[in-house]
């Protein structure tokens, strides 16, 4: 590439979700579900009943979820469909409606939480094979850069992160930066606090090398956090490297799953994506909070968004929060540019926008930049 293409833009946007509808009513079904199946097998092994605090565990409904959470419904991949599945139609999406092909892409980044493989083979070099991205020129083989990135929530803004660097390095002039989750596959039955969350979805962004006089971004408006002394509030107990074969009792029990204490959540992150890790981001890139016009966080939970969000404007925010509306659920990797794909019409050249990603680790990953061109987007969303 050209020692003179050392900015970033984002050129293009697509998100992909799966047709499978489960609107509130039908996670509350399932949860009632789960629950008389526990009953029954508790009774059948003589165990009794289970407990009044294990029956709450089950407990909610459409208008719980519409107060507490905001969502009114998300999405589910099919049986046997997996992450790649979802980045894999992103992204063809993407190339089909931009005009640009997998010949232009020298670097593939995957953000994920949930791989479609738990060791290998890594979902970039899935999507190489998928996309049909060469890697041959002639008889020589052609470079090509591949990462799949897990921050928690934080993934999708680490990753664009990463992105940038690779392009402000010289090190890739174009890259396919994919945010997909089944997040579906996560889910513990046995508990509504991710059950009434959780959604599947796929984008994909192309990340193109501009002069750095059309910089959407400097390094100085990157800005991340880790806290691994609170990694219990958001965890998968068993399944890794420290627990790999658990226990058919800890199977039955769902801790191969993603749990999480919301009440620790809302306590530790509010305050602090509202303040200080907001004031850090700024004050890096040299912003105030009324420099921003636009703002894009992590859709976890829109209740939590609008403690954050009320939190900001106390402060000076005068923007506009471009989200997905509570239709698609947590879908961590995806939540961000899913964002941003059904919002590509604020994102007019001049504007000044945020993305906030905070999450499991704990973690946040906060980016600030300026639209300096047009960026395209499409959704298979009517």
């Amino acid at each position: 590439m050209s020692s003179s293409l050392h900015g970033m833009r984002l050129d293009a946007i697509s998100a992909y979700v799966p047709e499978q509808v489960w609107t509130n009513a039908r996670v509350a079904a399932r949860l009632r579900l789960e629950r008389m199946r526990l009953s029954a097998r508790t009774a059948g092994a003589d165990q009794g009943a289970i407990s009044p605090d294990e029956a709450k565990l089950f407990q909610t409904s459409d208008r719980w979820v519409r107060r507490f959470i905001g969502f009114t419904e998300r999405r589910f991949a099919r049986n046997g469909e997996g992450t790649i599945d979802l980045a894999t139609q992103a992204a063809r999406m993407l190339f089909a409606r931009s005009g640009r092909g997998p010949g232009d892409i020298d670097a593939i980044v995957v953000a994920t939480v949930t791989p479609s493989y738990r060791h290998s083979p890594p979902d970039s070099a899935l999507l190489q094979h998928e996309l049909g991205i060469p890697i041959w020129r002639g008889p020589v083989p052609r470079e090509m850069k591949g990462a799949d990135v897990s921050l928690a929530c934080s993934s999708w803004v680490a990753s664009l992160m990463f992105s940038y660097a690779m392009i402000r390095a010289g090190m890739a002039a174009s890259v396919l930066l994919i945010g997909a989750d089944r997040m579906s596959a996560a889910i513990n039955w046995r508990d509504r606090s991710f059950a009434t969350v959780l959604g599947d979805a796929g984008t994909a962004t192309l990340c193109s090398a501009v002069p750095e006089a059309e910089d959407w971004f400097s390094p100085s408006q990157f800005w991340s956090w880790l806290d691994g002394g609170r990694a219990d509030i958001i965890r998968t107990p068993a399944g890794g490297s420290r627990h790999p074969c658990p226990s058919r009792q800890e199977l039955e029990h769902g801790m191969d799953r993603l749990a999480m204490d919301g009440a620790a959540v809302r306590k530790r992150l509010v305050p602090f994506v509202g303040g200080p890790a907001i004031d850090a981001a700024l004050a890096k890139a040299g912003w105030r909070m009324d420099d921003l016009d636009l703002a894009a966080l992590h859709e976890a939970n829109l209740a939590l968004n609008a403690s954050i969000v009320e939190t900001w404007r106390e402060r000076g925010f005068r923007g506009k929060v471009l989200d997905a509306g509570g239709r698609f659920g947590n879908t961590t990797s995806a939540s961000i540019p899913l964002a941003l794909a059904l919002n590509a019409g604020e994102m007019t050249t001049g504007r000044k926008f945020g993305l906030i990603g905070f999450g499991g680790g704990l973690s946040a990953s906060f980016a600030v930049g300026t639209v300096r061109h047009p960026l395209a987007a499409w959704t298979n969303i009517e």
